[in-house]
């Protein structure tokens, strides 16, 4: 098993913007995540380095942890097989997109590729 990789969400400065430079992948895929009500469900929008959006069913509250498990596709990575990866990170902000979609944003604070 591979040890988790840290990522440090407030390099440099640390502002926000400097989250949001990294490359993101346009990426839709169903998700599995862990909140404090237990296991949910979610789709990814986009995908980064440092960070994912998500469609949800609720509103989460920013700063409340998350875990996410994904199998993230070999064309997105430039891999020979897909990846199962785990997340740790945190809710940046959560906003109702419409009366059927809530966009949540987290940061990624370490991940776990998992064989």
């Amino acid at each position: 098993m591979h040890e988790p990789v840290q990522k440090n969400a407030h390099t440099h400065s640390g502002s926000v913007l400097e989250l949001r430079n990294s490359v993101r992948f346009p990426v839709r895929m169903k998700v599995k995540i862990q909140t404090e009500k237990g296991e949910e469900e979610a789709e990814t929008i986009n995908v980064s380095a440092s960070g994912l959006l998500l469609s949800f069913s609720r509103i989460l509250e920013a700063g409340s942890a998350i875990e996410v498990e994904m199998i993230m596709p070999s064309a997105t990575l430039g891999t020979s097989e897909d990846v199962r990866v785990h997340c740790c990170g945190r809710v940046i902000r959560s906003y109702r997109r419409s009366p059927e979609q809530v966009e949540v944003a987290t940061v990624i604070d370490n991940y776990e590729m998992l064989s």
